[in-house]
Protein backbone atom coordinates (compact mmCIF):
# COMPACT_ATOMS: atom_id res chain seq x y z
CA UNK A 1 0.00 0.00 0.00
CA UNK A 2 1.35 3.43 -0.76
CA UNK A 3 1.58 6.42 1.92
CA UNK A 4 -0.94 9.41 1.79
CA UNK A 5 1.15 12.52 0.11
CA UNK A 6 0.74 14.92 2.87
CA UNK A 7 -1.37 18.10 2.55
CA UNK A 8 1.39 20.56 1.39
CA UNK A 9 2.98 18.18 -1.27
CA UNK A 10 -0.89 17.95 -2.76
CA UNK A 11 -1.23 21.55 -2.62
CA UNK A 12 1.77 21.99 -4.29
CA UNK A 13 0.72 19.17 -7.13
CA UNK A 14 -2.42 21.31 -7.45
CA UNK A 15 -0.76 24.51 -7.90
CA UNK A 16 1.69 22.85 -10.54
CA UNK A 17 -1.41 21.83 -12.46
CA UNK A 18 -2.58 25.19 -12.42
CA UNK A 19 -0.01 27.22 -13.72
CA UNK A 20 -0.44 24.77 -16.63
CA UNK A 21 -3.91 26.22 -17.91
CA UNK A 22 -4.45 22.72 -19.14
CA UNK A 23 -5.56 21.21 -15.61
CA UNK A 24 -8.76 22.61 -13.42
CA UNK A 25 -8.69 21.69 -9.55
CA UNK A 26 -11.61 20.91 -7.75
CA UNK A 27 -11.31 20.90 -3.92
CA UNK A 28 -13.90 19.25 -1.85
CA UNK A 29 -15.80 21.93 0.50
CA UNK A 30 -14.34 21.01 3.87
CA UNK A 31 -16.57 21.25 6.63
CA UNK A 32 -15.75 24.20 9.38
CA UNK A 33 -17.12 25.15 12.30
CA UNK A 34 -19.69 28.52 12.38
CA UNK A 35 -18.05 31.61 12.63
CA UNK A 36 -18.54 32.64 16.00
CA UNK A 37 -16.27 35.95 16.10
CA UNK A 38 -18.84 38.08 14.29
CA UNK A 39 -21.33 39.99 16.81
CA UNK A 40 -25.19 39.39 16.07
CA UNK A 41 -26.13 40.53 12.99
CA UNK A 42 -29.15 39.81 10.34
CA UNK A 43 -28.22 36.89 8.36
CA UNK A 44 -29.64 35.30 5.35
CA UNK A 45 -29.62 31.49 3.87
CA UNK A 46 -28.28 30.37 0.83
CA UNK A 47 -27.86 27.14 -1.17
CA UNK A 48 -24.60 26.15 -3.24
CA UNK A 49 -26.33 24.09 -5.49
CA UNK A 50 -24.82 21.42 -8.11
CA UNK A 51 -26.11 20.01 -11.10
CA UNK A 52 -24.50 17.00 -13.35
CA UNK A 53 -26.08 15.96 -16.46
CA UNK A 54 -26.16 13.53 -19.15
CA UNK A 55 -25.39 16.70 -21.47
CA UNK A 56 -26.56 20.08 -22.33
CA UNK A 57 -29.92 19.65 -24.37
CA UNK A 58 -32.81 19.44 -21.78
CA UNK A 59 -34.93 17.77 -24.41
CA UNK A 60 -32.99 14.64 -24.05
CA UNK A 61 -30.48 14.93 -21.27
CA UNK A 62 -30.57 13.62 -17.80
CA UNK A 63 -30.00 14.87 -14.54
CA UNK A 64 -27.09 12.41 -13.08
CA UNK A 65 -26.08 13.99 -9.98
CA UNK A 66 -27.68 16.74 -7.52
CA UNK A 67 -25.74 18.27 -4.86
CA UNK A 68 -26.10 20.64 -2.73
CA UNK A 69 -25.23 22.84 0.31
CA UNK A 70 -26.52 25.08 2.42
CA UNK A 71 -25.19 28.10 4.49
CA UNK A 72 -25.64 30.93 6.17
CA UNK A 73 -24.05 34.56 5.66
CA UNK A 74 -23.89 38.09 6.86
CA UNK A 75 -25.21 40.82 4.98
CA UNK A 76 -21.97 41.85 4.67
CA UNK A 77 -21.05 38.72 2.68
CA UNK A 78 -19.33 36.75 5.38
CA UNK A 79 -20.27 32.96 4.98
CA UNK A 80 -20.81 32.03 8.89
CA UNK A 81 -22.13 28.85 8.91
CA UNK A 82 -22.42 25.53 6.78
CA UNK A 83 -24.96 22.85 7.31
CA UNK A 84 -24.73 19.35 6.18
CA UNK A 85 -24.26 18.62 2.61
CA UNK A 86 -26.35 16.30 0.35
CA UNK A 87 -25.42 14.50 -2.65
CA UNK A 88 -27.30 11.84 -5.03
CA UNK A 89 -26.63 10.32 -7.84
CA UNK A 90 -29.18 9.00 -10.29
CA UNK A 91 -28.41 6.42 -13.24
CA UNK A 92 -30.15 7.82 -16.28
CA UNK A 93 -32.27 5.55 -19.07
CA UNK A 94 -28.74 5.13 -20.90
CA UNK A 95 -25.39 4.85 -20.48
CA UNK A 96 -23.29 7.76 -19.89
CA UNK A 97 -20.81 8.84 -22.92
CA UNK A 98 -17.60 8.59 -22.67
CA UNK A 99 -17.04 12.48 -22.79
CA UNK A 100 -19.69 13.07 -19.88
CA UNK A 101 -17.79 10.89 -17.94
CA UNK A 102 -14.06 13.05 -18.63
CA UNK A 103 -15.79 16.00 -17.55
CA UNK A 104 -17.46 14.60 -14.47
CA UNK A 105 -15.88 12.07 -13.38
CA UNK A 106 -19.19 9.94 -13.00
CA UNK A 107 -19.56 6.34 -14.24
CA UNK A 108 -21.94 3.92 -15.39
CA UNK A 109 -20.82 2.24 -12.77
CA UNK A 110 -21.35 4.87 -10.42
CA UNK A 111 -24.90 5.37 -11.22
CA UNK A 112 -26.10 1.75 -11.64
CA UNK A 113 -28.49 0.43 -8.83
Amino acid sequence: MMDQPDAAALEAAAALLEASQDYRILRRLQPRAPVTAIPEQESRLGLFVDVETTGLDPSKDEIIELAMVPFQYSLDGIIVDVGEPFDRLREPSGPIRASITALTGITDAMVAR
